[in-house]
C-alpha cells in the first residue's frame, strides 16, 4: 500500500523513499508550521516536534489522513481529504462547482454536494424561456468529469451527493442508483428532516417544496417515500440517510450559514466551501499489558483496567497538535477554501482499530460491555482533544470565528464560555487505506472477517484485473495459537466464509470473543455507532453490514434504529449485493463464483503458508512503478479548428495535436463574450485538456459527454451532426467523428455505433426496447444516437423535431 500509494518516485518511476522516509518526511514538514507560534527558539520548537510527530507515526499510535501522508513535505502539499463545495441554482454556480471539483480531486480530496437548491425537473428557466433537467442530470455531468479524472489520479475520485427529502425531485434522487450502473462515483444520501420522520412515524403525508420558489409543490406519504429508501438501500446500499437537523443542532458556527452536506463517507458535515483534515488514533496499541500476558478474564473484570488511558490521553493532544499544524501546512486548491477552513479551523481526530483491541481485551463487540467501553473510550478521547484544542487556543488564539459561534458566552448555547482553537475536534472516520497500513480494523468496525482474501487492483497494465491477496486476523492469530487451535485448515475454512462457531476444536471463550461483522445482529452495529457519536463532535463513518438473506424490513429496522438512537446517519450494505466488493467471502457470491473463489483461496494461502505469495515474509511483489505522468505538447504543435452552430450559439473548438496526430488539448471559443455558456466551455475544454495529457482515452471522454443535455441545444449547421442536445453532445461527437471515425465511414455508421454501449446498457431494464423495435416505431425518423432526457431511450429526429418514441418527449427548433 505505501510503495503505490504513498512513497515518492524519482522521474523514472523508481521508489525515492522508504516508509521511514516518508514519516520522517511528513513530521518534517508539518512541524514547521510550530515556527510561527514560538515565543523563542523556533528551530528548537521545530526539531523538538518532529521528534515527537515522528515518533507518533511511526509506533502507528496515529496516522493522518491520506493526502497528509501523500502530499505533506512535496510540490502539491495538499493535506486535507474532505471538502464539500456549494452548488448553486445557476448555470454559472453549477460549473463553478465542477471546475473546483477537478481543482480538488486532482490534488487527491473528496467532494461532497447539496443539490438541494437546484430547481426541480421541468421548472421555469426565465433566462430561456426553457424547463429546468433537474439535480439527477447535473449529477451526471459530475460524475463524467470524475471518472476523467480519476484515471489520471493517485487517488479515486469520490463523491457525496445528497438531497432533501423535501425536493420535488426525490423520488427520482431515491432511484438512480437502482440500476446499480449509473454514478460509480457517487455516494448519495438523502437529508431527512424530523417533521419528515415524524411523518413517517405517524403513516402521515409531507410537503414538497421547490427551492427556488420556496412554495409548496405538493404531498407525498412518508412512509411510502422512506420504504422506497429503504428498498434502494437493500439492493445495493445507496442512499443512505443523513439526519439534517440533527447535524445542524450540533453545527459550531450556525452565524456562517447552514450545513447541507458531509463529505463522501458521511461522517465530516461541513459548511459550504470547509474542509477538513483527519487523522485516527490506533486503539490496538493502547491496551496496557503486552498480547502474550492477557488472562482471559471473568465477568468481574473490568476490560477498562486493561486500557493504557496515560498512554492514549497523550496520543491524543499530539494528535491534536499535529492536526491544528496540517491546517496552516496546507496549500488549498480553491482560494474559498483557504479563507473558510481558516476561519473555523476544524479538526476530525477518530479511532482505528476498535475490534482489535475487544479481541485483545476478550470482550465481545456485541455486547452489552462493548458499548460500554466503547462509550468510555470515545469520552475519553473527546475531553482529551477538547482539553488539548484549550490548550492551544492560550498558545495561538482560538479560531477566528469563534465570535458568534455557539461558543460565544453571548451565543446563550449551553456550550458558551469554552476558548477552543478549532471549531469541531473530533470525527471517526473509515480508514480504509490507514487501517491497512496499520495493521488493523477500520475505524469502529467489527472485523470483517478472521481470515479473507482482499480484491486490489494492482496492475497498471490492466487495471481492470483484479488480484485476490489472502489476509488473517494478526490478533487472532496470535491467540489462536497460543491457545493451540490455530491451523492452515481452519483458515482456509474462514477464508471460504465459514463460521468460528461450529468448529468443535475451538474454544467457546474464543467463539464468543472472535466475533465478525457477520456474526452481529444489526441491531449491536447501530448501537455501537450511537455509542461513538454521543461523544464525537462531527459524525461517524460506520457501515451497518447485513447477511446476504436480510430482508428490506431488516434493513427499515436499523434505518428507524439510528434515527431513534441520535446517530446523525446511517449506510448499511447487504453482503454480495454489489458485484465488485473490496473484501469478500466465496459463499457470499452464488455457487459458481464460490467454487471458483474457494479454488483461489486455497492456492493463495498454500502459497502464503509455503512461503511463495506476494505477501509472504521476504517475498518481493512485482509492481509496475512509476507516478501518473502528464505528457504535455509541444511549444510548437499542429492543430484544427472548427467553426460550429448549435441552436443560436457560434463558436469554434481547435484541437491541439501531438505529433502523431492525436489530440492533446481543446480550446473553445464562443461568441458571446462574457456569457454563462463561454464560462461553462472553458471549464469544459481545461478538464477534457488535462483528461488527454494524463492518458484518458478520447472514447471514454466522447461515451461519457455525448448526450449531455441543456441549453442552448437544436439544430446544428454540421449535416452529420444535424441535432445536439448541447454544445458538449456536438463538440464530442465531433471529435469522434474526426479522430475516432474510421476513414469512409458514415456519420450514419459511426452514430449507430456509438450509440451500441446506451443500448446494451439499456438491455435488461424494465420498459426497454430493442434498437429493432426502436427503429420500427420511428417509422420515417433517423435516429440520432442521443439519449431522451427523461426515459434515456435512442432520441429521433423527425420533421424538425427530436422525438422519443419510448416516453414522448419532444423538442424542437
Amino acid at each position: 500500500m505505501l510503495e503505490r500509494r504513498y512513497l515518492a518516485k524519482d522521474d523514472r518511476g523508481e521508489l525515492a523513499e522508504t516508509p521511514e522516509d516518508l514519516f520522517r518526511r511528513v513530521a518534517h514538514d508539518i512541524a514547521q508550521a510550530e515556527a510561527a507560534y514560538a515565543t523563542a527558539d523556533a528551530a528548537g520548537a521545530v526539531a523538538a516536534c518532529e521528534a515527537r510527530f515522528y515518533d507518533l507515526m511511526t509506533s502507528l499510535r496515529f496516522l493522518p489522513n491520506s493526502p497528509t501522508l501523500g502530499n505533506a513535505g512535496r510540490p502539491l502539499q495538499q493535506l486535507s481529504a474532505c471538502f464539500v463545495l456549494p452548488v448553486e441554482d445557476s448555470m454559472e454556480g453549477i460549473f463553478e462547482a465542477l471546475k473546483d471539483t477537478a481543482l480538488i480531486h486532482q490534488s487527491g480530496g473528496g467532494t461532497g454536494f447539496a443539490f438541494s437548491r437546484l430547481r426541480p425537473t421541468g421548472d421555469r428557466v426565465s433566462t430561456t424561456g426553457g424547463v429546468a433537467s433537474g439535480p439527477v442530470s447535473f449529477m451526471r455531468v459530475f460524475d463524467a468529469a470524475t471518472e476523467s479524472i480519476k484515471q489520471g489520479g493517485t487517488r479515486r475520485g469520490a463523491n457525496m451527493a445528497i438531497l432533501n427529502v423535501e425536493h420535488p425531485d426525490i423520488e427520482r434522487f431515491i432511484d438512480v442508483k437502482s440500476d446499480m450502473t449509473t454514478l460509480q462515483n457517487f455516494n448519495i444520501s438523502v437529508a431527512v428532516t424530523e417533521r419528515f420522520m415524524e411523518a413517517v412515524e405517524r403513516d402521515e403525508t409531507y410537503e414538497l417544496v421547490n427551492p427556488r420558489t420556496r412554495q409548496a409543490t405538493g404531498r407525498l406519504p412518508a412512509r411510502a417515500v422512506f420504504r422506497r429508501i429503504v428498498e434502494n438501500a437493500w439492493r445495493n446500499g445507496d442512499p443512505g440517510l443523513v439526519f439534517l437537523d440533527r447535524i445542524n443542532r450540533d453545527n459550531p458556527t450556525p452565524q456562517l450559514g447552514r450545513i447541507e452536506a458531509t463529505n463522501p463517507c458521511g461522517e465530516q458535515p461541513l459548511l459550504p466551501y470547509e474542509s477538513c483534515n483527519l487523522g485516527s488514533i490506533n486503539l490496538a496499541k493502547m491496551a496496557r499489558e503486552p498480547l502474550a500476558k492477557r488472562r482471559r478474564g471473568s465477568s468481574a473484570h473490568d476490560p477498562a483496567e486493561d486500557i493504557d488511558w496515560d498512554v492514549l490521553g497523550e496520543t491524543v493532544a499530539l494528535a491534536v497538535r499535529f492536526l491544528d499544524d496540517v491546517i496552516d501546512r496546507c496549500h488549498y486548491p480553491i482560494a474559498q477554501i483557504d479563507d473558510m477552513t481558516k476561519q473555523t479551523r476544524k479538526i476530525g481526530l477518530g479511532v482505528m482499530g476498535w475490534a482489535d483491541l475487544l479481541f485483545t481485551l476478550r470482550t465481545p463487540y456485541d455486547s452489552e460491555e462493548a458499548l460500554a467501553l466503547g462509550e468510555r473510550v470515545m469520552s475519553f478521547v473527546q475531553e482529551h482533544a477538547d482539553r488539548a484544542s484549550m490548550q492551544l487556543a492560550q498558545e495561538r488564539c482560538v479560531f477566528p470565528a469563534w465570535h458568534g459561534s455557539i461558543y460565544d458566552p453571548m451565543s446563550g448555547d449551553p456550550r458558551g464560555g469554552h476558548r477552543y482553537r478549532n471549531s469541531t475536534r473530533t470525527t471517526v472516520a473509515p480508514t480504509g487505506t490507514l487501517s491497512i497500513i496499520a495493521d488493523c480494523a477500520g475505524g469502529i468496525e467489527p472485523a470483517f472477517a478472521l481470515a479473507f482474501m482482499r480484491r486490489h487492483y494492482l496492475d497498471r497494465a490492466n487495471p481492470a484485473t483484479p488480484t485476490m491477496l489472502p489476509e488473517v486476523n494478526a490478533t487472532f492469530r496470535a491467540m489462536a495459537e497460543r491457545e493451540e487451535f490455530y491451523s492452515d485448515e481452519l483458515v482456509r475454512y474462514l477464508a471460504e466464509g465459514g463460521s468460528l462457531r461450529v468448529r468443535d476444536n475451538v474454544p467457546e471463550w474464543a467463539k464468543r470473543v472472535f466475533v465478525t461483522s457477520h456474526d452481529i445482529d444489526p441491531e449491536w452495529h447501530v448501537r455501537m455507532q450511537a455509542a461513538f457519536q454521543r461523544h464525537t463532535d462531527n459524525a461517524v463513518s460506520k457501515t451497518i453490514n447485513f447477511r446476504n438473506e436480510a430482508t428490506v424490513d431488516d434493513v427499515e429496522r436499523a434505518y428507524m434504529l439510528a434515527y431513534r438512537e441520535g446517530c446523525k446517519g446511517i449506510t448499511v450494505y447487504r453482503d454480495g449485493a454489489r458485484e465488485r466488493q473490496v473484501l469478500s467471502h466465496a459463499t457470499a457470491r452464488g455457487p459458481e463464483q464460490a467454487e471458483a473463489e474457494a479454488a483461489e483461496i486455497a492456492l493463495g494461502f498454500q502459497e502464503l503458508m509455503d512461503g511463495a505469495h506476494p505477501r509472504a515474509a521476504g517475498s518481493v511483489e512485482p509492481r509496475p512503478a512509476g507516478m501518473p505522468y502528464r505528457r504535455h505538447l509541444p511549444d510548437e504543435r499542429r492543430s484544427v479548428t472548427h467553426k460550429f452552430r448549435v441552436g443560436e450559439q457560434e463558436g469554434y473548438v481547435t484541437v491541439g495535436l501531438y505529433a502523431e496526430g492525436q489530440p492533446g488539448e481543446i480550446f473553445v471559443n464562443i461568441s458571446k463574450e462574457g456569457s454563462t455558456i463561454r464560462g461553462l466551455m472553458d471549464s469544459v475544454a481545461v478538464l477534457t485538456s488535462v483528461a488527454l495529457q494524463y492518458g484518458v482515452p478520447l472514447e471514454n471522454l466522447v461515451a461519457k459527454f455525448r448526450g449531455v443535455h441543456f441549453e442552448p441545444n437544436g439544430l446544428t449547421s454540421n449535416p452529420s451532426i444535424p441535432t445536439a442536445s448541447s454544445i458538449v453532445d456536438y463538440i464530442f461527437r465531433w471529435l469522434e467523428l474526426r479522430f475516432l471515425t474510421p476513414r469512409g465511414a458514415s456519420a450514419d455508421a459511426a452514430a449507430t455505433a456509438a450509440a451500441k454501449p446506451a443500448r446494451r446498457a439499456r438491455r435488461g431494464r424494465p420498459g426497454a426496447v430493442s434498437a429493432r423495435a426502436e427503429r420500427a416505431r420511428a417509422g420515417d425518423g433517423a435516429s440520432t444516437g442521443l439519449a431522451c432526457p427523461d426515459c434515456g431511450a435512442v432520441l429521433f429526429f423527425a420533421e424538425g423535431c427530436l422525438v422519443c418514441r419510448s416516453c414522448g418527449y419532444t423538442k424542437c427548433g
